[in-house]
């Protein structure tokens, strides 16, 4: 073997490891490749976030709507059965503001209480009445104790606190970064627009 043709040979290989590493080709696939992941985690958390915001502020908006809706009226009812339809009324309508988001996970407790005495002692003075599962059901016992904050209401003054609580379930394709569920919470007090808020006919008039 001569030596010019060794020489041609390297000369060859030479200018085609030259033109190999010079050569562009296909990079944009490659580096579409390393990035592809990070863009589709940065869209599905986008899109996650958006929606979870969304459920989270049409959640704080029932809680304090509940408590407004109930704080307005004069009397509820006479008897539990008659309770249970007003709030189921109000209940529908707070299904309507959660759509499209599901609200199978939504817990609303409303709970009126009273001061009695010199106020601090707090109580409930009607029964309270929770919506879970799609349905009202009576819930607290009246004159059950319940803790306000001191000064919240004066001796012989009622509100109405809504309790509030929503599993928030990521969707299906997101549950690989938000976690499988998130349990959230949130309370609204209202002052009743009239002295008291009836709920079993005796003009808010309690012994406990």
């Amino acid at each position: 073997m001569s030596m010019s043709y060794l020489k041609n040979a390297g000369r060859r290989i030479s200018d085609f490891m030259k033109r190999a590493i010079a050569n562009r080709d296909g990079i944009a696939a490659v580096e579409f490749g390393y990035i592809a992941p990070v863009m589709l985690l940065m869209l599905v958390g986008s899109v996650e976030a958006s929606r979870a915001i969304s459920i989270d502020r049409r959640f704080s908006s029932i809680t304090s709507m509940v408590g407004d809706l109930v704080s307005r009226e004069q009397d509820m009812g006479v008897t539990s059965s008659e309770n249970i339809t007003k709030m189921t009324a109000i209940m529908n309508a707070v299904q309507h503001i959660m759509k499209p988001h599901p609200y199978d996970t939504l817990e609303l407790e409303i709970i009126p209480v009273m001061g009695f005495g010199d106020g601090t002692d707090t109580k409930l003075y009607a029964p309270s009445y929770k919506y879970a599962g799609g349905s009202v059901t009576q819930s607290k016992a009246r004159c059950a104790a319940y803790t306000l904050p001191t000064g919240l209401v004066a001796p012989g003054g009622s509100v109405i606190v809504v309790e509030a609580k929503y599993t928030y379930k990521p969707s299906s394709f997101a549950t690989w970064i938000f976690g499988t569920s998130h349990d959230w919470e949130d309370k609204a007090t209202h002052s009743p627009r009239h002295s008291c808020v009836d709920f079993e006919d005796n003009n808010c008039v309690v012994t406990c």
